[in-house]
């Protein structure tokens, strides 16, 4: 067992994986040309196979977004590695959450002996299968597989061996054979709207729903919502399919739509499967799946006020940097407080007795209705801003205790944010 040593962090990072390419199987050394010299044994049950360093690194740093960073069950420390006849598959999974990557076999007429089309595999630890690759010079690395026991790893003069675990035990990546939606969008859009809703999900499981993003599709419009009880967001698209697709709902984990946003690029598209207790998005070699959220999401669409006594219109940029440098002094609780002033301006204030305070003005673009004075967390503000894709917001003020709503001013009612205001003596 690994999972005494596995728990450290498995340095996440990682740019968007492309589709692989340029790797090599075999079931003897002739599948890797001139890479090793020497006798190795055909007997035995061993599988190699070839990949280049800068591949396989991607590839395992992708994946190692689904290994937790605790566990009771110890084979989740690892990554499920599968050798094939059409390349390299890596798993990992933390029970809610599983990645699988394919890095396919090159197209390059390398002379290579069969295998079984599923073909051996093991699960070996995370950690210290990701740290050595990350180590290894840029080039041609050799993996082997010796009686589902032991992976060997080759590059240049180097030899590493890990003690694996019998992939038996490892959790099945579930099977998607009985879905009843689909949808296909561009991967610039689902990432856009991604980053710009999963941060306002609640980090607590304590309801475990609002840990949730809702999905929501009428079959002409995708909308996906956050809340955590403080903050909401809503983003809303239209998605034109070619032969059209069901009306659908469901609460996918906001960590798990939050790990795909990361790894998404801009380029291509990403087709959405679910069935009644999982969703699976695929993107060029990399597939994520997680278990869906079930129950009832709290209701969202009388959330929004109808009306208000004051709309105020400011340039994002400015004040999302005001409020950054206001909330250094804004304390524990980071407290900020919002009033208009009769300059066409909004004062921006926050101290505490025992650091000091500070006050700063942002000039508006434009300010309608009834004075307003109101406090809000300005961490939770900036989280907001920083979503938002526009030049300049509008925030809608109802009254002292109504929630103060965002509005991005070039995307319309497309995009929503809400922030319940704080209660303070002022």
């Amino acid at each position: 067992m690994f999972g005494n040593f596995a728990r450290r962090s498995l340095g996440r990072a990682g740019p968007p994986l492309r589709r692989a390419a340029g790797v090599q199987v075999g079931a003897h050394p002739g599948a890797y040309p001139g890479a090793f010299r020497g006798k190795s044994r055909e007997a035995g049950g061993r599988v190699r196979a070839a990949v280049s360093q800068p591949l396989l690194s991607e590839a395992l740093q992708q994946v190692a977004r689904a290994v937790p960073s605790h566990s009771a069950i110890p084979i989740l420390y690892g990554i499920h590695l599968r050798l094939h006849r059409d390349g390299i598959t890596l798993v990992a999974s933390n029970s809610v959450m599983t990645i699988r990557t394919e890095l396919c076999r090159s197209d390059t007429g390398a002379s290579t002996a069969p295998i079984p089309d599923e073909g051996p595999s093991l699960v070996v630890p995370a950690r210290y299968f990701i740290d050595i690759v990350r180590k290894l010079t840029s080039g041609p690395v050799l993996l082997e597989l010796e009686d589902r026991k032991t992976l060997t790893v080759r590059s240049g003069d180097g030899l590493f061996r890990l003690f694996g675990l019998d992939p038996f035990l490892f959790p099945e990546t579930p099977r998607m054979d009985r879905a009843k939606w689909q949808l296909t969008l561009s991967n610039e859009l689902l990432k856009s709207m991604i980053r710009q809703v999963a941060f306002a999900a609640s980090s607590s499981e304590a309801r475990p729903l609002l840990s949730g993003v809702l999905c929501r599709y009428d079959g002409r419009h995708l909308r996906l919502v956050a809340t955590d009880s403080v903050r909401f967001a809503s983003r809303t698209s239209p998605v034109d399919q070619p032969f059209g697709a069901d009306a659908y709902e469901a609460v996918i984990p906001g960590k798990s739509l939050s790990e795909l946003g990361k790894m998404l690029d801009e380029q291509g598209e990403t087709t959405i499967v679910a069935d009644d207790a999982h969703i699976r998005f695929q993107t060029a070699s990399m597939s994520l799946y997680c278990s869906l959220i079930h129950g009832a999401y709290p209701p969202i669409d009388k959330l929004v006020p109808s009306s208000s006594i004051a709309d105020v219109t400011v340039d994002t940029k400015s004040v999302l940097q005001a409020i950054e440098r206001v909330t250094l002094l804004s304390g524990e609780g980071s407290v900020v407080r919002l009033r208009t002033n009769p300059q066409q301006a909004i004062e921006l204030i926050s101290g505490t007795t025992e650091i000091g305070d500070v006050r700063e003005e942002v000039r508006t673009e434009s300010m309608l209705g009834q004075p307003v004075a109101v406090s809000f967390n300005g961490k939770y503000m900036i989280d907001i801003l920083r979503a938002v894709s526009s030049a300049s917001v509008t925030f809608r003020f109802s009254d002292k205790l109504g929630p103060i709503v965002a509005v991005p001013v070039e995307q319309g009612p497309s995009s929503l944010y809400l922030l319940t205001p704080i209660r303070t003596a002022l």
